[in-house]
């Protein structure tokens, strides 16, 4: 009973943390979508269905990938906006996403593909009524007429009445019968597809029957008596044609325009700028109203009704810039209004974040000092309002904000006062505490550091960098549980979700999946020799006697290594003996030349194994991964896959198990019949589904089908154990990624500034590919290249600076230290460090 009633309340609690997440990640998601950030927003929803699958999030990702793709599009990138709605198409969005992939298309001059698209979706009834005649559109342009008469004819149903009307008025034009298409023309009321002007249709057709008075009256090519007016032909480009070509025909000039009148007349001018703030401010577009009124003349008296609307005006303006990403007018639009009295201080602090990341630093520090002063004053004026509990700690904490200003401008000392200041006025600040917490993390103290910046954290204070050390404080001592513990604790208050459920994989593991002897030995140098498993692996690198062949395979001194292996085996119990023969075999089996004796000293250590099992399950699981890599054939392996199957209650979660851990040694197919055998028995089983997804090749449609199609089932099931083994194929597959961008590593051996500039550009190609237009990619490249060298560490020797400030000097106490001088660029106090 007692053990039902705990697992409830697990349960419960774990119910609960996931409803807090995914408030925390709908309030996340919909920030970033009202700031038009679609690729982050995605780049989050990838984080966090890994590690909490089964949270439900509005917009679908499938609708924010129509959005990122519309965003590309208008850019004029036009491939990767196809790649963003074929993507979306993928994940179930219909209509919409046809609509825009045939525009993408068509811009990318395949007028075929588009077509084959849409004759698909019409086809198999995926595309909505609205775009059906997005299909006919482009049969029209391809000429196929008889098609399209066709479709009219037998499934009109299909159609809508203005779409219809549209078709018979082409038909007509096509057929010669501009006053047929004109009658048919004048029944739409309303574009048949997004950006269609059916005023244009009607144009054309009066132009092609003669009537050019009636053409020009709709064009806006004559008079239409009010000044201010905009002529028609100047709303769309479509327009503008047709008043050129009708122009050209009739050799008509157009209206002339009122040009210079209102700079010639301060009145007139003034008056055109109150009634465009007006009707801006009338459609709700309150940042260009804003704009329009900081064009107008500030001197200007002729309305003085419209004073009364500058602040709210400029404040909505900002606010409306800011959810656009256009903070650049919101710091423009804010600025004025808190110079003005009475100070503002809640829209100081919010222009205090605005002007951070914008990256504004001196305007920062002025308002900052224009702050405190106004707080000072508050605390005299208002002591009941302002009382020292209150006072203080705000005070300190804009000292500490202060601090920050200064150091991005480069001014340590001055940060070095504010910090010393905000001590004097409060030294119980959570936010003096967390920077006291990074100044003994500077000094490699991560035990006082780690208590420093948890106390600031619990007190309330939310500055990322203490977050940062924290966590990197912790790395630093090696104590993952408590790194982890310290993510779980304080993760949400500064965006970090991605907590739960981390995917952790043996380094000797890592350096094999490389499946690059050239790779694999530098990573098992640089990793910890007590690792058992990468000290098998560092014998295998000491015992090599050749470069790898073209096959990137070595020369191996099978007696040197066989010495060391067994002395290794000799100081381990059986159970430790497991990943190390491991290990051994598949470091054989990946990286040595097939020379006399290496399939003997495989079988060797896979016997090993063999005997192990009979003690240790897990050793006939290592050694079928071993023996699923090793062979080329199902044949050689079906004996004893079958033999262990038939052993375990869950076979196929047992196969899919063997398959998910032997992929990432290569591209194993050796299974397949197994997998294949085992679906029909449980074609609903997540593992055997993705597993079987991973004998694909990764670039094939079918590997993303199955792995989909298998999450689905597990996220719908709940399945923690398959949930899991989704995120671990995930982390896979990013660093696989990862590692496809890296360079040789033989060419990091003595490079040079011009071979270390070729090298960074070959991998910010490789990162970047198609993702940005090539144009685009040329013009950023200087300037990558150099924020990638800058973020490069400094391989001078360390020196004392005679300059240095000791920054102990700062908090009493602290007992100095000598300081190392490290390399700084902007940024904020912690680049102090």
């Amino acid at each position: 009973m007692a053990k039902h009633q705990s697992k409830q309340q697990v349960a419960k609690v774990a119910n609960t943390e996931t409803e807090l997440t995914a408030n925390s990640f709908g309030m996340q998601l919909q920030e970033l979508l009202k700031q038009k950030k679609y690729r982050q927003a995605l780049e989050e929803i990838k984080k966090i269905q890994r590690s909490h699958p089964e949270i439900e999030f509005t917009p679908k990702e499938s609708e924010i990938w129509l959005l990122r793709g519309q965003q590309e599009f208008d850019k004029q990138d036009f491939k990767q906006a196809e790649k963003s709605f074929s993507r979306a198409l993928e994940l179930g969005l219909v209509g919409d996403a046809h609509y825009w992939q045939a525009k993408c298309l068509l811009a990318l001059d395949q007028l075929d593909a588009a077509l084959y698209l849409l004759r698909d979706a019409f086809e198999a009834g995926n595309l909505i009524k609205d775009y059906n005649i997005c299909y006919l559109k482009l049969l029209l342009l391809k000429g196929d007429i008889a098609t399209v008469e066709q479709l009219i004819d037998k499934q009109s149903k299909r159609f809508s009445a203005a779409q219809l009307h549209w078709v018979r008025g082409v038909l007509a034009l096509k057929h010669g019968q501009p006053e047929t298409a004109l009658t048919s023309f004048q029944k739409i009321k309303r574009p048949v597809t997004p950006g269609d002007l059916p005023i244009a249709w009607i144009i054309y057709s009066q132009q092609m029957i003669g009537n050019w008075n009636a053409a020009a009256n709709l064009l806006g090519l004559k008079s239409s008596g009010y000044i201010f007016s905009k002529p028609k032909y100047l709303e769309d480009p479509i327009l503008e044609r047709l008043a050129t070509a009708q122009q050209a025909k009739t050799g008509e000039l157009a209206v002339e325009q009122p040009g210079n009148l209102e700079r010639d007349n301060p009145k007139l001018q003034d008056a055109l700028f109150a009634l465009a703030i007006a009707k801006l401010i009338n459609d709700g577009n309150h940042h260009d109203a804003a704009h329009v009124w900081l064009r107008r003349d500030k001197h200007s008296t002729n309305f003085p009704e419209l004073e009364s609307l500058r602040k709210p005006l400029l404040i909505l303006a900002g606010q409306q810039a800011m959810t656009q990403g256009e903070t650049d007018c919101t710091e423009l639009f804010w600025q004025p209004l808190l110079t003005e009295k009475p100070f503002n201080p809640q829209l100081a602090v919010n222009l205090l974040q605005v002007l951070k990341a914008n990256h504004s630093y001196k305007e920062y520090q002025r308002l900052l000092t224009q702050f405190l002063r106004w707080l000072e004053q508050e605390g005299k004026q208002k002591p009941q309002e302002w009382p020292d509990t209150r006072l203080n700690p705000t005070l300190a904490h804009l000292h500490c904000w202060m601090a920050d200003a200064y150091m991005a401008l480069d001014r340590d000392r001055a940060a070095l006062g504010a910090l010393q200041q905000a001590e004097r006025i409060c030294p119980t600040s959570p936010e003096l505490i967390g920077r006291k917490g990074l100044v003994a993390a500077s000094e490699d103290n991560y035990t006082e550091a780690i208590a420093l910046l948890t106390q600031a954290i619990e007190g309330g204070c939310r500055y990322n960098e203490v977050y940062g050390i924290l966590l990197a404080s912790w790395k630093e001592v090696g104590d993952k549980q408590a790194f982890n513990e310290a993510r779980r604790r304080f993760g949400k208050h500064f965006g970090d979700f991605n907590v739960e459920n981390e995917v952790e994989i043996s380094p000797w593991i890592d350096a094999l999946s490389t499946l690059s002897y050239p790779l694999f030995s530098r990573f098992v140098q640089t990793e910890d020799e007590k690792d058992p498993a990468i000290g098998a692996c560092q014998i295998f690198v000491e015992a090599v006697q050749s470069l790898p062949n073209s096959g990137g395979r070595v020369s191996l001194s099978q007696t040197a290594a066989t010495k060391k292996w067994n002395a290794l085996l000799k100081k381990l119990s059986g159970s430790e003996q497991i990943p190390v023969l491991q290990a051994i075999a598949l470091a054989i089996t990946l990286f040595a030349k097939r020379e006399k004796g290496i399939a003997a000293l495989i079988t060797q250590y896979q016997q090993k194994l063999i005997d192990l099992s009979i003690e240790y399950p897990e050793a006939r699981v290592a050694n079928l991964v071993i023996l699923a890599v090793k062979e080329n054939t199902p044949k050689r392996l079906e004996y004893a896959v079958q033999f262990y199957l038939d052993t375990m209650p869950q076979p196929g979660n047992a196969l899919a198990n063997i398959q998910l851990q032997a992929r990432r040694f290569g591209w194993i197919t050796t299974l397949i019949p197994f997998l294949d055998e085992a679906l029909r028995r449980e074609p609903q089983n997540p593992l055997l589904l993705l597993a079987r997804a991973t004998t694909y090749p990764l670039n094939q449609p079918k590997y993303e089908q199955l792995k989909q199609e298998g999450f689905e089932i597990a996220r719908r099931l709940q399945d923690a154990k398959a949930l899991q083994a989704f995120r671990e194929e995930q982390a896979f597959l990013s660093a696989r990624e990862t590692q496809s961008m890296m360079p040789d590593p033989d060419k990091f051996d003595n490079l040079n500034m011009s071979d270390m500039e070729d090298l960074l550009e070959t991998m910010l190609k490789k990162f970047f590919g198609n993702k940005i237009p090539e144009a685009e990619f040329e013009r950023m490249l200087p300037e990558l290249k150099k924020m990638m060298l800058n973020e490069m560490p400094d391989f001078a020797d360390d020196e004392e600076d005679e300059d240095d400030i000791d920054l102990d000097l700062i908090f009493r106490g602290l007992p100095s230290k000598p300081k190392k001088k490290k390399g700084r660029t902007r940024g904020g106090f912690s680049e102090l460090f």
